[in-house]
């Protein structure tokens, strides 16, 4: 009995040395976060805003990334020149720094044409650009633009665009003093809320006139001077109708003089040009205008309109380019 104790009493002292000696487990280290720039809507206004700016947020919620700093991110840009940082990597740099991630996210959208364009970048908080993926096209179902019709863009540019599932994300700078300085001071944790960021709203960049727009310019162009020119010639055949009508006798007839005849093949000569070039002119302006009004890369709120001049003898095309 002594013996069996002993060697239980041994077995349990090499146990306890053996767990002594053990490493300790590491620590599971926490997901870092991604802050999410406010999704930019190119063209658009500020109701557009108020209404694509949550899909970003929602389709965010459904991927297995931490994100925080939605609220510091609102300020951030409201803070920078037209309110938003444009794909700019140092500024997306900037951001992850100031609101406590590792990486910044940006997302824009081109939403109003038959395919909406979307962009997108994943920039590290030391400044490097980790992923991106530009001019990703996705059609645009018919009808009025609802929110949740670019829903399906945005997680193409996060799954197959930046892939943020996939990413190794481990810490790459310690999170800033100023957002632990926003961590509440009680030790119970903050209920957390739910944030709806706005969208930023971007202004188009210019960019260089289209095939499409410049045959617009050229057919407006082109049947403006034909609209000129059949005016003026018509103004002149005014005078050679005044001119025959007065040599036609009491019941409108055509005398058989040489001066009645003359007249006569003057207001012929002059009738069939008129009607060309008026026509001519009328039918290219039309066409350089559907042209315009067809282009998709145009200004959004750019418009055209013929209205007749003073007086009534010419037309003026006027509008915002």
């Amino acid at each position: 009995m002594n013996g069996l104790r002993r060697t239980a009493l041994c077995g349990s002292l090499l146990t306890a040395l053996t767990s002594l000696a053990a490493p300790a487990a590491p620590a599971a280290t926490p997901a870092p976060a991604v802050v999410p720039h406010p999704l930019v809507v190119v063209g658009g206004s500020d109701d557009d805003a108020a209404r694509f700016g949550p899909q970003l947020d929602a389709e965010l919620s459904r991927h297995d990334v931490k994100v925080v700093g939605q609220q510091c991110a609102r300020q951030f840009v409201a803070a920078r020149p037209g309110g938003s940082c444009g794909g700019d990597e140092q500024c997306l740099a900037e951001l992850a720094r100031s609101c406590g991630g590792q990486r910044a996210l940006y997302v824009s959208v081109y939403p109003f044409r038959p395919q909406m364009v979307f962009v997108g970048k994943l920039v590290r908080s030391d400044g490097l650009l980790e992923r991106s993926v530009s001019n990703l096209e996705v059609t645009r179902p018919k009808g009025r633009l609802r929110p949740e019709m670019i829903r399906p863009g945005i997680e193409k540019v996060l799954t197959e665009g930046l892939r943020v599932e996939t990413l190794d994300l481990q810490p790459l700078v310690a999170a800033p003093a100023a957002a632990a300085a926003e961590a509440p001071a009680s030790g119970v944790p903050a209920a957390p809320r739910a944030e709806v960021p706005p969208a930023a709203v971007a202004a188009v960049a210019s960019r260089g006139a289209s095939g499409q727009r410049i045959a617009a310019y050229a057919c407006v162009g082109v049947g403006a001077v034909a609209l000129a020119v059949g005016t003026a010639l018509f103004v002149s055949g005014k005078s050679d109708e005044d001119a025959y009508r007065q040599t036609l006798d009491p019941n409108g007839q055509r005398p058989p003089t040489p001066e009645a005849a003359a007249a006569q093949d003057s207001l012929r000569s002059k009738s069939t040009p008129v009607t060309i070039a008026l026509v001519a002119g009328a039918a290219l302006v039309a066409t350089g205008v559907t042209l315009w009004v067809l282009d998709g890369s145009k200004p959004e709120g750019a418009h055209v309109e013929l209205r007749p001049g003073p007086g009534g003898g010419t037309l003026v095309m006027a509008g915002r380019f």
